[in-house]
Order: C-alpha cells, then structure tokens, then sequence
C-alpha cells in the first residue's frame, strides 16, 4: 500500500493504480448529487424517516469522501432530529490525509462537513475502521481492502446503494457478479441502487443478483446512468434457516442498565446512548475505574501478524477508533494519555523475521515503519541494541478514560439528539462491598439521579 495514490491533471485528482478520475469533470457535487442522492431518492426517503431510524448507504469505492460527505449534508438538513445514518464504504487504496484535504478543498460548500472528517482522518492499515460524528448520529464505516473481499463479510442490511469505483474499462474486476451478489445479500426488499454506469453488462449482473433495473437521464456528458430497486424473490435461491438475519424488533429499545464503571462498562454505556438509548449506569463506588480499570497506565499497542488474519484486522480497526476516540475527548497532555508511538525491538532473529515480514506489508508509514538502530535509540531516549518497528499508538490512564466515557453517555439528551458537554457528578455513592443494592452513579434522561434512587442487582462480590 502506497502513502501516495492521487496524480493530479488539469485540477482533478487521478488514481495512479487506475489512471481513471475521481468524478466527473462535469463537476463532481453536481454528479454526486444526480447519480447517487437524486438516483437513490435521498431527499424524499431521509425526511420520511420514522423516529429514531437508521439508514444505511452501502457504497463501493470511498475515493474522496465526496460521495460521503454530500450524503451527511443531505441528511442533516431533510431528516428529523433522532434519526442517524451510518454510512459504509470500501476502498482498496485510501488517500493520505494530505491528499484527501487537498481533494476536498475543491468544495468549499463541503467544508462544515469535511473538517470534522479531516480531524480525524489519519493512516488507515487494511481493516474496518469507524468513525464517529455529530455525537454518533452520523457514523461512517470504512472496510479498507478489496471490495470483492470486504463486502461479502459484511453483516448489514443497506438501504441504498451507491455503485461508484473507477469505471468498467479501467477496473472490470470490481464490477464483478461476485460483487452483485454480496450487494444483493446484503439488501432487503426496497433497497435501491444507482450508478453513473450504463454498461449492458452491469445492468445484466445486477438483474441476476435481484435488482430491477432502469436507465434513465446521465449526468452531464453521459447520456445515461443506471438505477434500481432489490426485490428478494428476484434473487433466487435460498438461505439455510441457521443463517437467516433474525427479524426486526417491532421497537427498538431505548433504556438500559450498565452495571460496573470501568473500562468496559463505560464504553457500552457511551455506545448505548450514542443509539439513542437512555442509560443508566451503576457502580457499587464513589467513582468511575474503581477495580482493575483504575490501573495508572496502560499501553495503546497491538501485537499483529503477517498472514492478515481477522484478529489482526479487528486490532488495527480497535487501534484507530480508540486514537480517534482519545483525541476527541481527552488532551493529549502526557497526563491523561499521549500518542507517543510505540517502538517494538527485533530483540531475536525469530522477532526480526516477523518484522521483515510485517514491512513487506506496505502498510502506510504513517502507522508502521521500520527504524534501525541509531532512529530507535533516538526515539526511545536511551542506546538500543537493535532496531525495530515503530507504530502509531501510545499510552492512556484508565481513569482518565472512563470519566470521559461516562461523560459522553451522561451528557446525552436521546429525546432532543443533542449532547451537552458537561459532567455530573452525583455524591453519596459509597455502598458497602457486601451490600445488595448500589447506586447509579448516573442516568442519561433528564431525570436527576438523586441519594434516594436504586437500581437492583442480583449480587454484589
């Protein structure tokens, strides 16, 4: 994987891999918004969202994050407030953060909506990285990788897809049956498609996969695009009972109860109330990371292997949301945590084959690179006797964490979709170890949480 994928002509970015354009040099929010928003019926179907709705959009080929971004503009401005959209894309060869703000510089009119992605835009490994916005109304998935490999693992239920990716001449292989086929398992009944494509045989390949397909009116010098709509009788076949998506529940639900306030219990209760849901967390102790999560520090580090197994990916994927997560909610101050990087020695030759091995990688220096002796010894502040490799990572005080995960969860209004940034903290907590019944430390509805409120729990050790 190459730290540098754009060529630039006459303006408009190039993929160096495909020798294709990004988008049209029609104008590319003009196409984005004719294909893909206008083509899948966007504004009519975000502004008839029920309450507390979420919406998919399933597309292949992130590029620029121009398609991304017009759509969360779109949604922000016709959806009602409790509604959330989450937005999954792939992409074989990410930009670096320097090429992507110089890509969206293009769009001045996009700007609100892509400095919040730039601030949290870095070096993207091969994984499936998320990113949060707005309070985690608006969420975006990237499955970074071949879309060919990505796509049929991935377990969603997409509203609308948008089909984009360098055009069939350039790249046959991604416009592939295979491909339809992993969009048709993950759609339902009414899920629409479009694409700026026109081709005979994508319209083909599409129809086999379950989707009615119709040509209408391109954009600017393309006489005609493509869109469509997923009917699941139209795909054939059938599915095992045991691999069957369960159905829907009729309601989702909307209260919770999260007992323990450390590390995890904390994260599940930002999570929860991130959906909308209002959370009540308990703790037996006066105060958050009060058992094995109050330890001083701990390493932001992970231990990956050569072969691209799935733990590796869900570790590189867990690495970048918990930087991403740190950096929006604590100073990087070397008090609560610090993204100092990680240096890890080929101490033996057995760790040093596994480094060679990882290098071969490609994997973005801004993530990982190799240093030797005289770089690792600078890094670290004291004579090595070897080189190694140096990650992107750091160090965390757990306390310092989970404060800022109840913080996220308490300060969350899910009636209104708003959060306010401000803690609360609740005296009076101390019950003792033995007791049956603890206090909530907090509760994200609006209701105060006062000295004289229980929530029960079978025991407490």
């Amino acid at each position: 994987m190459s730290d540098i994928v754009l060529d630039w002509a006459d303006g408009q970015p190039v993929s160096r891999r495909f020798g294709d354009v990004y988008f049209s040099r029609d104008g590319g929010l003009a196409e984005t918004r004719h294909v893909f928003l206008d083509g899948n019926r966007l504004s009519a179907r975000f502004a008839a969202l029920p309450e507390h709705a979420v919406f998919t959009i399933g597309e292949t080929g992130f590029g620029t994050g121009l398609n991304f971004l017009a759509a969360w503009q779109l949604f922000e401005t016709t959806a009602p407030a409790r509604c959330r959209l989450h937005f999954v894309s792939t992409e074989i060869d990410p930009l670096s953060a320097t090429e992507l703000a110089s890509a969206l510089a293009l769009w001045p009119e996009l700007r609100p909506w892509a400095q919040p992605l730039l601030a949290q835009y870095g070096a993207l490994p091969p994984a499936w990285h998320r990113f949060q916005f707005r309070g985690g109304r608006i969420v975006l998935t990237l499955l970074v990788g071949d879309a060919r490999e990505t796509l049929p693992r991935l377990d969603a239920r997409v509203d609308a897809w948008f089909l984009d990716g360098f055009s069939p001449a350039r790249n046959p292989e991604l416009w592939s049956d295979a491909l339809f086929r992993a969009m048709s398992q993950a759609s339902r009944d009414g899920t629409t498609v479009a694409t700026y494509s026109s081709a005979g045989a994508v319209r083909r390949g599409l129809e086999a996969a379950g989707f009615r397909m119709d040509k209408i009116a391109g954009f600017g010098r393309k006489r005609e695009m493509l869109r469509g709509t997923f009917v699941s009788t139209a795909r054939g076949g059938s599915v095992a009972p045991w691999l069957r998506r369960p159905a829907p529940l009729a309601s989702r639900p909307r209260t919770a109860i999260v007992i323990g306030a450390g590390l995890a219990g904390t994260a599940a209760a930002a999570s929860l109330a991130r959906r909308g849901v209002d959370v009540t967390l308990v703790e037996r102790e006066d105060h958050v990371a009060a058992g094995a999560s109050g330890n001083p520090q701990g390493m932001l580090y992970i231990n990956p292997s050569a072969h691209g197994t799935v733990l590796t990916q869900l570790l590189l994927g867990g690495l970048g949301f918990t930087l991403r997560e740190l950096a929006a909610h604590l100073p990087d101050d070397a008090t609560a945590w610090s993204r100092c990087g990680v240096l890890a020695l080929a101490h033996d030759a057995e760790e040093a084959l596994r480094q060679q091995a990882l290098a071969a990688l490609g994997w973005p220096t801004g993530f990982s690179r190799v240093v030797d002796r005289a770089e690792a010894g600078a890094l670290a502040g004291v004579p090595l006797p070897t080189g190694g490799l140096f990650y992107d990572g750091g160090w965390v005080h757990p306390p310092a964490l989970c404060a800022a995960l109840a913080r996220i969860a308490s300060t969350c209004d899910p009636r209104t979709a708003r959060w306010r940034w401000s803690a609360t903290t609740v005296s009076g907590m101390c019950a003792p170890r033995t007791a049956r019944r603890c206090a909530p430390i907090w509760s994200s509805s609006r209701r105060p949480v006062t000295r004289g409120r229980w929530a029960r729990r079978r025991r407490c050790h």
